[in-house]
């Protein structure tokens, strides 16, 4: 703001004072007032400028903050891209396996049919092993106990009559 050019004021003559007295109150009365309009003109123009300053600072850092989570929201976007493409090949892999392990069950079923079969056989052989050994024992029991009562009366007999 550019102030108009300074005029020189004069005041008329008065006769009860004299004419320098007048003038000069009223020139350092507008001085005065000039100054005091300079000043709050100054201090507005300060303040404007301190305000313009924390309002710039203020945009700044929003704009900082901004960028910060733009930064920040790209990081997720690029996560959440990766763990899917993990996610997506971990799927894979475990249908591959699931898809050998049920080709593997398909092949060897036949091999686990007949070695349960051939279990089974073994377990019925095994049953009757052991019946007819308890009855091998029982008729070995048997013809001991008979041979233990008969075979001393036999050999007397033979030794009496011969």
């Amino acid at each position: 703001m550019t102030l108009p050019p300074r005029r020189r004021v004069t005041a008329k003559p008065n006769p009860k004072t004299s004419e320098t007295a007048v003038g000069e109150d009223t020139t350092s009365l507008l001085l005065k007032m000039l100054e005091q309009v300079r000043e709050d003109m100054q201090a507005m123009q300060t303040s404007m400028q301190a305000r313009d300053e924390a309002s710039s600072q203020g945009r700044a850092r929003l704009y900082e903050r901004i960028d910060a989570v733009a930064n920040d929201v790209g990081t997720i976007k690029g996560d959440i891209r990766i763990l899917g493409e993990v996610d997506g090949q971990v799927r894979g892999e475990l249908q591959a396996l699931k898809e050998t392990v049920e080709t593997n069950h398909a092949e060897t079923r036949p091999t686990v049919d007949a070695w349960r079969d051939m279990l089974k056989t073994g377990r019925r052989i095994t049953i009757i092993m052991g019946i007819v050994g308890l009855s091998f024992a029982g008729i070995l029991t048997g013809i001991f106990t008979w041979f233990g009562d008969t075979l001393p009366a036999i050999v007397k007999s033979w030794l009496r009559i011969g």
